[in-house]
């Protein structure tokens, strides 16, 4: 099967461009309301009544996309996953998937980074023939509104493409001062309940301290990598046994690795729906 074209002429040139997409409006009324339903279920549940593999640490619950089959469908939505496809040449494996609940009590922002930095060059951007790859991909699914001022995802567009290593602290001179102003450099993306934010890891990111005390900023992070990297977990089930148990055979087969000549019958399917 050959690489299938997905992403629009836009798409193309503002991901090329800035490394990341902000698509307005992906999830449908029915599908914000049950994954929020299903998120507010899981915020309530006392530790000791979380389900099993789902941990609750700061403020993320690991593995929180397998909370309920409305979250876990999010790994194969029929927006994000068409173009995920295509970024990785036919190739996806999804690797990790968390719940998010920021509130104005961290008052940390998490500092600016990116894959490669550090000399770590398994992680890969590239344009060849008007086709992107890149094999580390991170997927925001968005459930509460973020304003500007508020805080949250910060992002250094056209980053994924440097040649250079990053000054230590270039762009936040004072990252232990949540109130500093944002350099003009750098871009607060501000997504609405239902939207969706698709980075390349390549692109240099971090989080700003969430002001905002009467309403908290709720999201998932899906990562997706070729369904051959090997990173420092190595060739190993991405998640525990109890995670796994309860997955559906389509997000198995997503997160099943596979050599690199081969591709996995998952990505055949443009519209995938968990059985």
């Amino acid at each position: 099967m050959g690489i299938q074209y997905f992403m629009t002429p836009k798409q193309k040139y503002l991901f090329d461009l800035r490394g990341y997409l902000h698509l307005e409006n992906a999830l449908t009324a029915q599908e914000l309301s049950d994954t929020q339903k299903a998120i507010e279920r899981l915020v309530q549940s006392p530790p000791d009544e979380l389900p099993p593999g789902i941990g609750h640490g700061g403020e993320g619950f690991s593995n929180g996309f397998s909370a309920d089959k409305s979250l876990e469908a999010l790994t194969l939505h029929p927006v994000t996953w068409p173009i995920i496809k295509e970024l990785t040449a036919n190739k996806p494996r999804f690797n990790r998937g968390s719940l998010v609940v920021n509130t104005h009590h961290r008052r940390e922002m998490t500092p600016l980074h990116c894959a490669g930095e550090g000399f770590r060059w398994t992680r890969r951007y590239d344009v060849k023939n008007r086709q992107i790859f890149t094999n580390d991909i991170v997927v925001f699914f968005y459930f509460t509104d973020v304003y500007p001022g508020d805080g949250g995802l910060v992002v250094l567009p056209g980053s994924h493409k440097r040649a250079f290593e990053r000054p230590g602290n270039l762009f936040f001179p004072n990252p232990e001062n949540p109130d500093a102003a944002l350099h003009p450099a750098l871009v607060n993306v501000t997504p609405k309940a239902g939207d969706v934010v698709i980075i390349t890891e390549m692109l240099t990111h971090g989080v700003l301290v969430w002001k905002p005390q009467n309403r908290d900023r709720r999201f998932l992070i899906l990562r997706y990598k070729t369904h051959f990297f090997q990173d420092e977990r190595g060739l190993r089930d991405a998640f525990p046994p109890e995670v796994m148990a309860r997955l559906s055979p389509e997000t198995k087969a997503l997160a099943a690795y596979a050599e690199p000549w081969e591709e996995k019958d998952i990505v055949k399917h443009d519209g995938v729906t968990l059985t």
